[in-house]
């Protein structure tokens, strides 16, 4: 019997994405028997086990996280090759992706019809978190980053620079006093931001004559989750010092207040990061599209 590894490569990537043999039956629209045998011809074509499989969970093996690495963009370069062929065929399909919950609340979330017009076959699945996610272990198609980048398996592309400022709310400067210098800041707290991946406190960060300076703020409150920061900072829990798209609203209402003004903070670096050098074109539009979105605030 001829065996169509081109379907039997797709049916286990959506496993591996979806995380679950039968929302793969369901995504694809085939009955559950038919997954659990394609993924067995799989591993018998290949000659090696893909998945462990409990009652619980689906993990791949070492060698089943080879083969989706590999076969994913194979699989995803094939569906652009037959699409470029079907005349007036429009992208259609699931766009994973992942980004900080401010620039997808505030920046993405509401552009999006705008996408949906001129993309109406896409689904975009947006998970949205300050932990940063693993693109293989979580089937994502790109992850967009802020910050210096640590994973070297992945492609990046960079979207430009984001803004940074400090402030505090009006409050918690009449308690504290205004900082008008670095030094100042040994008498103030801050709401201090926790990197869930390094386990660190991340230092806080200013441009001064001598050049960039690091520094380490006393703090009542640590946090890992940027609308809890907000918040905190509302409160008069301590300085904050973040995304100006993000606090600049906050600030331009009066409920905070930049500081330090000639300290600025240096800006960061905003990335988009794919698993493999072979985007699908579905991807492709999604990062020009995110590009436009965020040129205002690079």
């Amino acid at each position: 019997m001829q065996i169509n590894v081109y379907e039997l490569m797709r049916i286990f990537i959506e496993i591996v994405e979806s995380g679950s043999f039968s929302q793969t039956s369901e995504n694809l629209q085939i009955h559950r028997p038919a997954v659990t045998k394609a993924i067995k011809q799989l591993e018998q074509h290949t000659g090696v086990r893909l998945l462990h499989r409990t009652t619980r969970r689906i993990t791949l093996t070492p060698e089943g996280e080879e083969f989706y690495r590999s076969s994913k963009p194979l699989l995803e370069q094939t569906d652009a090759l037959l699409g470029s062929f079907v005349a007036g065929r429009s992208l259609c399909g699931q766009l994973r992706v992942d980004m900080p919950v401010s620039i997808a609340a505030m920046l993405v979330v509401p552009r999006l019809p705008d996408f949906y017009r001129h993309y109406p076959g896409i689904e975009v699945v947006l998970s949205s978190s300050d932990r940063r996610k693993d693109m293989l272990r979580d089937g994502l198609d790109c992850i967009v980053r802020v910050g210096p980048l640590e994973d070297g398996d992945y492609v990046a592309r960079s979207l430009g620079k984001i803004k940074l400022v400090t402030c505090a709310s009006p409050a918690y400067l009449a308690e504290y006093g205004v900082p008008e210098t670095l030094d100042d800041l040994q008498n103030h707290q801050g709401v201090n931001w926790f990197n869930i991946n390094s386990r660190q406190i991340m230092p806080w960060v200013f441009q001064s004559p001598s050049g960039i300076e690091e520094l380490n703020l006393a703090g009542k409150l640590v946090l890992d989750n940027s609308e809890v920061y907000i918040a905190a900072g509302l409160a008069g829990l301590g300085l904050l010092q973040g995304m100006d798209f993000f606090l600049r609203p906050y600030i331009n209402d009066g409920r905070l207040v930049e500081v330090l003004p000639g300290h600025p903070v240096p800006a960061r670096q905003l990335s988009v990061l794919y698993p493999h050098r072979h985007i699908s074109p579905k991807v492709r539009v999604f990062t020009q599209w995110l590009e436009t979105v965020l040129k205002a605030y690079t």
